[in-house]
């Protein structure tokens, strides 16, 4: 599991060298909640927290930038 997360992050922080690029981790209790899969998780977040330009994030905190720096046409807030 952790090779497949770093070898998927691995391409697209290549790509994201000339424009962002963002990776969604989907996590399911019954498949994450096992020790070997919450180990790789852990590994995996400190492999990619020693990159720069990397944004961890919870799914909230991404919808309140985008709003921010992307507000709807004709919007008031």
């Amino acid at each position: 599991f952790f090779e497949y997360l770093r070898d998927g992050f691995d391409v697209l922080y290549r790509e994201g060298e000339k424009t962002p690029k963002m990776m969604s981790i989907g996590l399911h209790c019954r498949l994450s909640g096992r020790p070997g899969r919450i180990t790789a998780l852990e590994r995996f977040l400190d492999y990619v927290s020693n990159h720069d330009r990397v944004w961890i994030t919870r799914r909230i905190d991404l919808a309140r930038h985008w709003i921010q720096k992307h507000p709807a046409s004709g919007s008031n807030t």
